[in-house]
């Protein structure tokens, strides 16, 4: 029994201990009202993990308050949960009346005998276990991660409750088992969407918001990198001249964006240069540049519905980003000026207008 209760005890304390930083970290890094319940929900978790665990008596007054302190925390902890995951503005009204009952009741645990305070917790855990169920999870969809942490949140203190009629400890140590399970369930969770969030600050610091290809930064480092390997075949210089009547300025960058990509796909990588301007490396010998160019012309056109002025020149040795780049828009700009609409050789330079 004593070795049971230090696992546990232990264990759990572990995990609340990680449960915090974590928190702390979160609400250190974003700042906003969702990590902060988090912190909150963790620090009253790990306050009454450390006190349990000074107790070797589980079915006292001042071991029930600590109980009660956890139970505050696992429901808050469950309403902040539902924020991040779901992004819903609900007051969750029960899991608020649920809170409110686990304070009272830690408040009057000292007083009350420990069966009714345990029924207290029990009910408070239990009614927010079954309104997630039958109320949230048919509105919002069914997580199942979440699904298995409120119930065996519930199970925790449906135990302790039992153990606290039969008086057999027991059952309230086999109820941290739970709580140990859940916790880990909980952390998973937030493990998850910490990754999620660090892979999509990620993307946004290296992607234009508009039409999803590199930024002009992140472009210029790519394709200075490719240029040093040797790993370059030519420079695109993609001009968008005039938007479609239909679709606004935006939206006409956006499609164009997508078309350049999807154009682009295994053959190399575009960024957004300037306002309406997109520059593409091409890393890949299996089209040739003048196909690729029309393949985008065309994707441009279909897609966007907007007047495109393409112009490439092929990658020397020795020839500087900045170089190719201007090469491609010099032979650009002459096509435009003489109104012409086929590819011409210029130099080393190849252009396309529309």
């Amino acid at each position: 029994m004593i070795d049971l209760e230090r696992f546990t005890s232990g264990f759990l304390l572990s995990v609340n201990s990680i449960l915090f930083i974590v928190g702390l970290f979160m609400y250190r890094k974003w700042r906003n009202p969702t990590y902060l319940k988090f912190l909150a929900g963790f620090s009253l978790m790990l306050f009454s993990n450390i006190g349990m665990s000074l107790m070797s008596a589980k079915l006292v007054n001042f071991n029930m308050f600590f109980m009660s302190l956890y139970a505050t925390g696992l429901v808050i902890t469950q309403i902040a949960l539902f924020r991040l995951y779901y992004k819903s503005t609900d007051k969750l009204y029960v899991h608020l009346g649920g809170t409110a009952v686990t304070l009272i009741t830690a408040a009057m645990s000292l007083f009350l005998p420990v069966q009714m305070s345990s029924f207290l917790l029990f009910l408070a855990v239990v009614g927010v276990t079954i309104f997630t169920m039958v109320k949230l999870f048919p509105d919002v969809g069914l997580n199942p991660k979440y699904f298995m942490a409120t119930v065996l949140f519930s199970l925790q203190y449906l135990l302790h409750l039992a153990g606290a009629f039969t008086g057999y400890e027991l059952l309230a140590e086999l109820g941290v088992i739970f709580s140990i399970f859940a916790s880990f369930i909980v952390f998973v969770m937030i493990f998850e969407k910490i990754i999620g969030v660090m892979q999509a600050a990620t993307y946004t610091s290296t992607r234009d918001e508009i039409t999803g290809l590199f930024t002009q930064k992140h472009f210029i480092h790519q394709a200075n990198q490719a240029l040093t390997s040797g790993k370059t075949i030519g420079v695109l210089y993609i001009e968008i001249q005039n938007a479609s009547a239909h679709l606004s300025e935006e939206e006409s960058y956006r499609r164009a964006g997508r078309a350049i990509g999807r154009a682009l796909d295994g053959l190399g990588f575009a960024g957004r240069y300037q306002n309406n301007t997109m520059i593409a490396l091409v890393t890949s010998a299996k089209m040739p540049l003048s196909e690729l160019v029309n393949a985008i012309k065309m994707k441009i056109d279909v897609e966007a519905s907007t007047t495109v002025l393409v112009g490439y020149m092929d990658a020397k040795p020795g020839m500087a980003l900045d170089d190719l780049i201007s090469e491609a828009r010099e032979g650009a700009v002459r096509t435009k000026q003489h109104g012409l609409n086929k590819i011409f050789d210029l130099d080393q330079s190849k252009i396309l207008a529309d």
